[in-house]
């Protein structure tokens, strides 16, 4: 017999780091719970390549990251805060190494089992946040709500983009489920993590979860029946938020923070318009590599800073805080990763066509989940036009592991092409222990 040309130890790796994510946030030695089990598969991902065992995924976003990972160095070296960057960077190639790994442990299959305790583990998350719930007070025109919900998280912008980026993975994985007991346990899983996302009171976590979910809606018909019916109870639920009175507990306090979104001028403590415009001084200053990573807070305080009594650890926006830290060249890096993420959507909105017509039902199932990904990260996306709360460590990972998935998305062998039979590679090891 021959034996297998990929062991399981990658995806093992993987799937542990998923199944630590709850627990992610905890400080260990020096770094996060989080960051050191990222550790583990970078680790296998590199001993893979250097002993020629697998090679590196010819992915495009893969490239892009890479390159964003070597801007981050340069920019390290020659930012406002050289010292703690050295931090960012290191945890930025184990996330990369991390993302190589989860290429390398794909297997046909994981993409059922690795999204599955994805979607688990963060209904874990979402119910450990529900524990928390406690009385809802609104403020400012809905712009301060206290008693929002945080779970595991320091802040419930963190909770909400991790629950706006697993609503379109947990959906599509509810409906492409391959039993009944799966079935039952990603129904409960999901449930949790719309109700964290909805008492998150995070509304860039609200837009950007919507917008994930219209878009598996249009790319996977098959969410299409479970999203109507929640799209209609949440829109009825969100017209009787809106007319009832503020005092009236839950439903008034949606009802306030819903109106919000249309009173930009409600909030008088809002600092977001100075701390966005000391972004842009910054950038003007350093427009080609940035301040470097971490360096935003530090050249805040200079003297000519508008918001150094504020204390302001990042710009508040994802693609302010990418061109601050790393300036045009770490943007060019981010726009590749787009280019990646939208070379792998088009390729499963074809193969699942494809599918449909000869009713290829696993084939489908793959290409559905993998946009499912891809839809994650729009939702996470979107949510970073408000705010940048990505440097939660679950949530930093969580981010990492749908990427490593959109590498899958991007380079997995589909049905009827030519890469899809590709032959089993094994090293002199193994063949040595093949027996007749």
């Amino acid at each position: 017999m021959t034996l297998p040309a990929r062991p399981p130890v990658p995806a093992l790796a993987v799937m542990a780091v998923i199944a630590v994510l709850p627990f992610g946030g905890a400080v260990s030695i020096v770094l996060s719970v989080a960051f050191l089990a990222m550790a583990l598969p970078a680790a296998i991902a590199l001993w893979f390549l250097v002993t020629d065992q697998r090679p590196v995924p010819a992915s495009l976003l893969l490239l892009g990251l890479g390159l964003g990972v070597v801007t981050s160095l340069v920019a390290a070296a020659g930012g406002v805060n050289p010292g703690e960057a050295v931090i960012r960077v290191v945890i930025a190639c184990i996330a990369l190494g991390y993302a190589v790994g989860i290429a390398m442990a794909h297997r046909p299959g994981f993409e059922h089992g690795g999204l599955d305790l994805l979607v688990v583990m963060g209904g874990c998350v979402g119910a450990y946040a529900l524990s928390g719930a406690g009385a809802l007070q609104a403020a400012a025109g809905g712009w301060v709500v206290d008693g929002r919900l945080t779970g595991p998280f320091s802040q419930p912008n963190e909770l909400g983009i991790f629950c706006a980026g697993l609503l379109p993975v947990a959906v599509t994985c509810l409906v492409t489920a391959r039993s009944r007991a799966r079935t039952v346990v990603l129904a409960v899983a999901t449930s949790s993590i719309v109700l964290a996302w909805v008492l998150s009171m995070s509304r860039g976590a609200w837009i950007g979860g919507c917008v994930a979910l219209v878009a598996i809606a249009i790319a996977v018909p098959r969410t299409r029946r479970l999203l109507r019916r929640a799209g209609a109870a949440a829109v009825a639920t969100c017209v009787l938020a809106l007319v009832l009175p503020t005092g009236v507990p839950l439903l008034g306090i949606l009802g306030t923070r819903l109106r919000s979104m249309g009173n930009t001028g409600a909030n008088e403590y809002d600092a977001r318009p100075l701390i966005w415009g000391e972004a842009w001084r910054q950038i003007s200053d350093h427009p080609w590599f940035g301040v470097g990573p971490d360096g935003y807070r530090v050249a805040a305080t200079d003297s000519v800073s508008t918001v150094s009594a504020y204390g302001a650890d990042h710009a508040h926006d994802l693609y302010l805080t990418v061109l601050v830290e790393r300036g045009v060249i770490g943007m060019t890096a981010g726009i590749v990763v787009l280019a990646g993420c939208l070379v792998a959507g088009r390729r499963h909105l074809l193969a699942q066509a494809a599918a449909a017509r000869v009713d290829d039902q696993e084939s489908a199932v793959l290409s559905a989940r993998s946009l499912a990904v891809l839809a994650g990260l729009l939702a996470i996306a979107v949510h970073g036009v408000f705010d940048m709360p990505l440097w939660n460590p679950i949530v930093y990972v969580f981010t990492w592991t749908l990427l490593g998935m959109a590498i899958v998305a991007e380079t997995v062998p589909l049905a009827g092409s030519a890469r899809a039979a590709v032959p089993t590679v094994r090293t002199p090891q193994q063949e040595a222990r093949t027996t007749p």
